[in-house]
């Protein structure tokens, strides 16, 4: 694993600019805090604090989104002002914000490192500051000793150096929790990550940089040394979405309701809930959905409508076609045959698509008594499948029966 070397002997940015550049930060934050100049351009040098999910933070942008961020500047209190400390938004006056020594400056580096993990979105009221700072804590703590918490002010610190939308939905309650614009889904991913058999099943919804960044503060915990800058690519992601996918959730209700059970309505309502609580992952195509059901063990109605569905699907669709069913049992033996020499014969069930019945075929290899046959054996699937060409693969009929 590559890792960092000191900023100041990085030679891919050249060692004067890059030295500059920590002269001024370390300069900046001298005079923010009062800390001696040596020992803050050491702080501009930690391991921690070269980038490890994005460029480094840079201590000046630290400071100058304080009184400059048009929701953390107070324009009552004179130049220089800020609404922000420790405890959250509009609480500079019950406690400053901390920043005067290294764990002070790393925890904001930290915090910002843990929501550049996720994918930015406009802020809508499902990400307060407050239950981001509860993430930050588990997710650092988990990790690195001394990291298990980070106040309010400090994730609202970070998400605006980070240029994230920090909204306060209502300056006259003056709340202590403005809303960050990060995406809610991967905020709720993390917080079932963090509760014992609550996992989520599907892993969707997990912020693109999660492992990534584990990985580096789990390194520099073993070794003092942070890993290379991440390249922005989550190799194992999963997709987040499909044609099929997209087709399904058009089917929920308009208006908002679940529908009844048996219907149409109700099945792709309870799939887009399970896609979005990472209960299961995204159905890459009709047949995937069956898989799914299969592995949620999900049968009886919810399993019929779900096999008609797939075949609505497949009537209106040209890339996905048919479908190639699961096989569920085989079962081959020899034969001593008919007096013309011995052979095999084979029986193998594959489920049909609405789970009820099965599709048995049947093959004879026995000279003079070669034979072929499969057969779809429920009543419910031959209202809307047929077999294609002698084979176990069905595809549906054309003239739909219902659904």
């Amino acid at each position: 694993m590559t890792t960092h070397t000191p900023a100041g002997t990085r030679e891919a940015h050249g060692t004067r600019a890059v030295d500059r550049e920590l002269q001024r930060d370390a300069r900046a934050w001298q005079r923010f805090t009062g800390m001696k100049y040596t020992q803050a351009l050491r702080l501009m040098q930690h391991p921690l604090a070269q980038g490890i999910l994005g460029e480094r933070i840079s201590a000046r942008r630290l400071v100058r989104v304080l009184t400059e961020h048009p929701v953390l500047q107070d324009p009552n209190a004179g130049e220089g002002a800020t609404l922000l400390g420790e405890h959250g938004l509009y609480r500079a006056g019950v406690e400053a914000l901390r920043a005067d020594d290294e764990h002070d400056f790393l925890t904001v580096v930290l915090t910002a490192e843990v929501l550049r993990m996720f994918t930015p979105a406009p802020a809508h009221g499902k990400a307060s500051s407050y239950g981001l700072k509860a993430r930050a804590e588990s997710y650092l703590g988990g990790i690195l000793k001394g990291f298990s918490y980070v106040s309010n002010g400090k994730l609202i610190w970070a998400a605006a150096a980070l240029g994230l939308e920090v909204v306060d939905g209502d300056p006259d309650a003056e709340s202590p929790n403005p809303q960050v614009g990060i995406d809610a889904l991967q905020v709720d991913y993390m917080r079932r990550m963090e509760t014992p058999r609550s996992e989520p099943r599907a892993h969707q919804h997990r912020p693109p940089g999660y492992l990534y960044l584990k990985a580096a503060l789990e390194h520099y915990a073993e070794t003092g040394k942070t890993p290379a800058r991440w390249d922005g690519v989550d190799a194992s992601s999963l997709p987040q979405t499909s044609p099929f996918h997209e087709w399904l959730i058009a089917q929920v209700d308009p208006a908002g309701g679940a529908g009844s059970f048996g219907s149409l309505e109700r099945l792709a309502y309870d799939y887009r809930a399970g896609v979005a609580e990472g209960d299961h992952r995204v159905a890459a195509t009709g047949t995937d959905l069956l898989a799914i059901l299969d592995e949620l063990g999900v049968d009886g109605e919810v399993r019929v409508i779900a096999g008609r569905t797939v075949a609505a699907w497949m009537r209106s669709n040209t890339d996905e076609t048919t479908l190639r069913p699961e096989r569920t049992d085989h079962l081959a033996s020899d034969h001593e045959g008919w007096g013309a020499g011995s052979g095999t014969t084979s029986r193998t069930e594959y489920a049909c698509p609405c789970g009820q019945g099965r599709i048995v075929e049947e093959h004879d290899d026995i000279p003079g008594f070669r034979d072929h046959s499969v057969f779809l054996d429920c009543d419910e699937c031959r209202a809307h499948w047929r077999l294609v060409d002698g084979s176990a693969v069905l595809e549906p009929l054309s003239a739909e029966s219902g659904i």
